[in-house]
């Protein structure tokens, strides 16, 4: 159990600041060089602050350095399977630790879900069909999340580390349940840390946008088709934790591939 997370976290309570609802998170990137890459109604991007308190974040890295697992080199994944990864430090720099907890998973679950409703059902003919869409999916095939990822991947950059630009891989689970979108909780940032960045980049890879580590803030984006990195930490040390919505539908259904970039998970 994550006790002693709970000592300190009122359940009850979403800890925000500027934001008050899942319509009000959605990134607009109208004003940004990315307006023409990422339509507001077509790609499902949100930053939230302040969700997790500084106490739970600290509290975080403290479960994932728990154990008798290290933070080890961070590797490349291309299946699920423990033979199926690879390391690359030309392209992915950084350590990790993974852990499997349902309850971890649960709580976070929870804290997302007021942000997170909006897109509890989806359809391939509605409005976030962007999220589902893909080689193999039935239109108006419905899909209802069902929960986030008991995959936890605690993310360690150091100076110098970085991770070079990707498609989130869109895993499929034995038990039918997959992986449509991406969640990542920064657990410090602010003064402590100079660079780190997670950068969202057109198509052609010509224009960005920066989200910056801050403690408890949450970044949300779906896999399908939003190309980003981790830039390069210059100072400090910066640390995140990953992790997926995750859907079902009576079928599982294979999206293919849509770009010849790496398409990887965390």
């Amino acid at each position: 159990m994550f006790s002693f997370l709970d000592r300190i976290t009122n359940r009850k309570s979403i800890h925000t600041t500027t934001l008050k609802g899942s319509a009000e998170a959605v990134v607009d990137f109208s004003g940004t060089p990315l307006a023409r890459d990422y339509p507001r109604d077509k790609f499902y991007i949100k930053v939230i602050d302040s969700l997790f308190t500084k106490e739970e974040c600290n509290a975080l890295i403290r479960f994932a350095e728990t154990g008798s697992s290290p933070w080890k080199q961070a590797a490349l994944n291309y299946g699920l399977g423990s033979n199926e990864s690879y390391v690359n430090t030309k392209y992915r720099n950084s350590e990790r630790i993974l852990k499997f907890d349902h309850d971890v998973a649960r709580w976070i679950y929870e804290r997302l879900w007021p942000y997170v409703s909006d897109v509890n059902v989806l359809e391939c003919r509605g409005k976030w069909e962007g999220i589902v869409r893909g080689p193999g999916v039935i239109p108006g095939e419905r899909w209802k999340m069902v929960g986030a990822n008991e995959r936890l991947t605690f993310l360690k950059y150091g100076p110098g580390n970085y991770f070079k630009e990707h498609f989130d891989g869109q895993i499929a689970l034995p038990d039918g349940r997959n992986a449509r979108i991406t969640v990542q909780v920064y657990l410090n940032g602010d003064d402590e840390l100079e660079g780190g960045a997670t950068r969202l980049w057109s198509g052609d890879m010509k224009r960005w946008m920066d989200v910056e580590p801050r403690v408890g803030r949450v970044l949300i984006f779906q896999q399908r088709g939003v190309l980003h990195s981790g830039e390069e930490v210059k100072k400090g040390y910066k640390y995140a934790l990953r992790t997926d919505l995750l859907y079902v539908t009576e079928e599982s259904k294979d999206d293919g591939e849509e770009d010849t970039r790496m398409e990887v998970d965390a």
